[in-house]
């Protein structure tokens, strides 16, 4: 049951942190906000927070209710004597018509003729026709509050949540007990934003895609205009780059879509940021520059940024040696290891029931991608959450801001090597990961999902599984964090006999993904048990 203030407490604490942990690169106008509401009495400071997590400014004071603001009034009438609201009625016929219900409209402007309009024909008119009268009899009708201080609240926001759209309910969720963050450093030297450039970049940023927005997308000076716009980023700032190079991305395809492949490449070519390199490939074939496209894929095969550039590649390859007059390059197809089963149909998942047959041999569990990126995410638990300059924005994640980026473990590199020694010693390896499972259960960790990881699971898998098998899986999922963590098996067994098999299930019609092959083929170089099974049910006559 949240607290009648939860939402106070929680703004509060976001304007204390960030005013704790920025005071050097806040700006005066900003630190002024932060006193004044701060030293604002409690009904003042509430009616501010309500407000200010609404998408409107401007309000009529008669239509605001909460309950536990004894006067809406006085709170107002403070906020406004502090420099955090006006009671000036606005003067923008658009904000006027907004704040008014349609009966409302038809009412004090005598529009009986026109109550047949719909609610949009209605604004349209009186915006066209934007009457003083009818600016007069709006404003007239209400006392009005306007909010202020909001460009100094967003930055505010930025420096908690490292974006300017998110809100309070990450409070909310750990207050209600839904998720709880493990403990780490942020500090002046650990911070994201290091200069009050890096700020200003950020804003940018965003304002750019509140512009991108707006934009109208046939006009493709003004897409050029907005890529212009984009933030330089002379400081470096991985965040920054990726939000930019995904901006360059965005412009590039609409332009693609505009037929402009010219103007199109060039911007891809500004970013690095799957799928750019891709799309490079697509437009430079459009534009019947072949060579220049296979040079491009022969450096993703060399340097791939992520599985779904190799996946591109492979596809695109028929025809584009097709098209330089080149033999096709030989590539033996990799098959995993297949079985089929007949099983009797019933109302569970197809996974489960194979689950309870196998058990018959053994202890099963249904896993999919939760055992060996549970292990892993224990293993690696103080690294994942390291003080490390610049990745966490404030005390509510559940991982760094760049797990799913490949510096991630550029930056640990010299942590994970030292980690990864453990596993030389089986005892060594496993006791770490049990103090972690005990002290840590329950803790949001980005690869752990504590529903699948039980104690019979975690014991017999790590009695099992041999170290060797840990350190290839380990070292293949944090080579692509976003990638890797997906397409592991449906199902591990631990037979009576010892030992232990991962189990893919597919169900009739069902197929082995690409990524499922991939994990395949690794598990085949590396000698890790692993069997496809195909099943069909035993009212079936033909084969699944």
């Amino acid at each position: 049951m949240l607290e009648e203030d939860y939402y106070l407490t929680n703004f509060r604490s976001l304007v204390s942190f960030v005013g704790q942990t920025y005071d050097g690169l806040l700006t005066d106008d900003e630190k002024r906000w932060q006193n004044a509401i701060l030293g604002a009495s409690e009904p003042a400071q509430r009616l501010y927070v309500r407000l200010i997590s609404r998408k409107a400014s401007i309000f009529r004071l008669g239509k605001l209710r909460y309950p536990e603001i004894r006067s809406i009034e006085a709170a107002a009438l403070e906020l406004t004597d502090i420099g955090l609201g006006t009671t000036d009625a606005p003067d923008d016929i658009d904000v006027l018509i907004k704040a008014h219900t349609k009966p409302e409209l038809l009412k004090l402007l005598s529009l009986s003729s026109e109550q047949k309009l719909s609610r949009a024909a209605l604004d349209e008119l009186l915006i066209s026709r934007n009457e003083a009268g009818d600016i007069e009899l709006l404003q007239q009708n209400s006392d009005w509050f306007g909010l202020m201080g909001i460009a100094e609240f967003i930055v505010f926001k930025l420096c908690f949540f490292g974006n300017c759209y998110q809100d309070l309910s990450e409070f909310v969720l750990a207050d209600l007990g839904v998720f709880n963050y493990e403990r780490y450093r942020i500090d002046e030297r650990s911070r994201v934003f290091q200069s009050r450039e890096q700020i200003d970049d950020h804003l940018r940023y965003f304002e750019c895609v509140a512009t991108w927005e707006q934009t109208d997308q046939s006009d493709v000076q003004a897409l050029l205009a907005l890529n212009e716009l984009l933030p330089a980023n002379k400081q470096h700032d991985a965040h920054l780059t990726r939000r930019v190079n995904r901006m360059h991305n965005t412009i590039a395809r609409q332009l693609e879509r505009l037929d402009r492949p010219s103007d199109a490449l060039r911007l891809y070519q500004q970013s690095d940021k799957p799928p750019s390199r891709e799309r490079q490939v697509r437009v430079l074939l459009k534009l019947e520059r072949a060579a220049e496209a296979k040079q491009l894929c022969d450096t993703i095969l060399a340097e791939p940024y992520a599985d779904e550039e190799i996946q591109f590649v492979e596809t695109i390859q028929p025809k584009l040696y097709k098209l330089l007059n080149l033999p096709s390059p030989t590539k033996t197809r990799f098959r995993p290891v297949t079985t089929k089963l007949t099983l009797k149909a019933g109302n569970d998942r197809v996974e489960f029931i194979a689950r309870d047959f196998y058990s018959q041999f053994g202890e099963c569990f249904y896993v999919e991608n939760s055992l060996i990126n549970g292990v892993l995410g224990l293993f690696i638990w103080d690294i994942v959450f390291a003080p490390v300059e610049g990745v966490f924005y404030n005390p509510f994640q559940s991982a760094p801001a760049d797990f799913y980026q490949p510096e991630f473990v550029h930056t640990r590199a010299s942590m994970l090597e030292e980690r990864f020694k453990e596993l030389d010693d089986p005892l060594r390896f496993s006791a770490r990961v049990w103090e972690r499972f005990e002290h840590s259960r329950g803790i949001s960790n980005p690869l752990v999902s504590w529903h699948y990881l039980s104690d019979e699971l975690l014991s017999l898998a790590l009695i099992r599984i041999p170290v060797d098998h840990w350190c290839v899986l380990f070292r293949r999922i944090l080579a692509d964090l976003r990638n890797h963590t997906s397409g592991l098996p449906d199902l591990i067994l631990f037979p009576k006999d010892g030992a232990y098999e991962m189990l893919e299930i597919k169900g009739p019609g069902d197929v082995v993904q690409k990524n499922q092959r991939r994990w395949m083929a690794y598990f085949a170089e590396h000698r890790i048990p692993y069997r496809v099974v195909h099943i069909r049910w035993a009212n079936q006559t033909t084969p699944a």
